[in-house]
């Protein structure tokens, strides 16, 4: 298929985040390093993203208490920007962590992202 079916496809998959779900902001820290001289940590900037996003349960039989926990939850984002498992989501106000993440790309165009987020 063409990359302009997955275009609709993406377009489609926001309208329905944004319709079901909400506003996810995301906070990325770029540019950190190690001072070489040092060894000590030099801290980055933070660069606040947003995406239009729906958070839910996992399903429980999927929850086995070790790769999945039952505090854990499904996180589904837009394709605004392909998060990185640095990133740290900021749901309601509540900080979370990326465990895992899964992404619907098929060839160049990212349609969706699912994320395993944990508190």
């Amino acid at each position: 298929m063409s990359d302009a079916f997955y275009i609709r496809l993406a377009a489609t998959a926001s309208r329905l985040l944004q319709r079901f779900g909400g506003t996810v902001t995301v906070v990325r820290n770029t540019g950190g390093s190690i001072n070489p001289v040092t060894g000590a940590i030099v801290a980055g900037t933070n660069t606040t993203l947003s995406a239009k996003g729906l958070i839910n349960n996992f399903a429980d039989n999927l929850i086995d208490g070790t790769r999945i926990l039952s505090s854990d939850r499904l996180l589904i984002i837009d394709n605004s920007f392909e998060p990185l498992i640095t990133d740290k989501p900021s749901i309601s106000g509540q900080n979370w962590t990326i465990v895992s993440i899964q992404q619907i790309k098929p060839y160049a165009v990212g349609v969706v992202y699912f994320l395993q987020v944990r508190k």
